[in-house]
């Protein structure tokens, strides 16, 4: 007979088992199989998808376009974060000002994006067409490899950034007063308040925005679809657009399965890395 405290648990393990455990097993099942929909025949593959995917020349374009994506917008993110935080941590700041910081998280990313992509146009968008210009910057940005990926780092900056902007700030209002009374009564000057006191302390809410920004970055699809399609070329495609572009333009399942499987892996890995080098290091 089981245990009456099953029941509570049931339903958490019947949704975990409905909306992860089947979806990823289902996964995994389709990247072994051989499923094109112009071809009539499915079959059991093997490893043949990966074969094919890890001979792709696209794929390892697409994996060096989504590193420099997340380590761009990562490092953007977390400097533009942390410094608007360090500003607003004072009780004095008014509301209003704190809302104006948080107010992009509200937008969708499909609005963010044709947003930005009409800023950064480069004949009638206001940055891109009349500020750029101004300063001697002629380049269409969408249009210019280097410059496309600037402005979808921009652009994902301005529109992911007040989240994790709400986690530093949670955690500077947390720090007691009194660590930093203690350490100026040994000379300390502001650097040294920040490097001995507010960097550590906040040290694991960096770890936790830097987990959720990694999982985020390596799935971003809307913004960087909306504002470049991938363009120009390759310049812009991650693994989620060639993922894309695989099972709904060259109507390969079985491989864009194996591509999905593939940034599972490497999500839990940079996941996996991100917290053993930075929350379980010694301090």
């Amino acid at each position: 007979m089981l245990d009456w405290r099953f029941w509570f648990v049931a339903p958490m393990v019947l949704a975990l088992g409905i909306v992860v455990l089947f979806p990823s097993g289902y996964l995994v099942w389709m990247s072994l199989t051989h499923w094109l929909v112009t071809d009539p025949n499915v079959y059991f593959d093997g490893i043949g998808n990966f074969r094919v995917l890890f001979r792709s020349a696209e794929f390892s374009s697409a994996i060096g376009v989504t590193a420099i994506y997340l380590v761009a917008s990562t490092a953007a993110m977390l400097a533009f974060s942390l410094g608007l935080a360090l500003a607003f941590r004072s009780p004095r700041t008014p509301g209003a000002l704190r809302s104006i910081v948080i107010m992009p998280l509200v937008i969708p990313p499909v609005v963010a994006g044709f947003t930005w992509r009409f800023l950064m146009n480069g004949e009638m968008g206001f940055i891109g067409a009349f500020l750029l210009p101004e300063i001697g910057i002629r380049t269409n940005m969408l249009a210019d490899p280097t410059g496309a990926m600037i402005s979808i780092v921009i652009a994902d900056v301005w529109s992911r950034a007040p989240f994790m902007f709400l986690i530093f700030l949670a955690a500077l209002q947390s720090i007691p007063r009194d660590y930093y009374e203690a350490i100026r009564l040994d000379g300390a000057n502001r650097l040294q308040e920040f490097l001995h006191v507010t960097l550590p302390m906040i040290r694991p809410a960096i770890v936790v925005a830097l987990l959720f920004r990694v999982i985020d970055a390596l799935n971003t699809f809307e913004l960087i679809y909306v504002m470049t399609k991938g363009g120009p070329g390759r310049a812009t495609q991650t693994l989620s657009l060639f993922g894309w572009k695989t099972a709904f333009q060259n109507f390969d399942f079985g491989l864009a399965a194996a591509l999905g499987v593939v940034m599972v892996v490497v999500t839990t890995v940079c996941a996996s890395i991100v917290y053993r080098r930075f929350l379980r290091a010694p301090a």
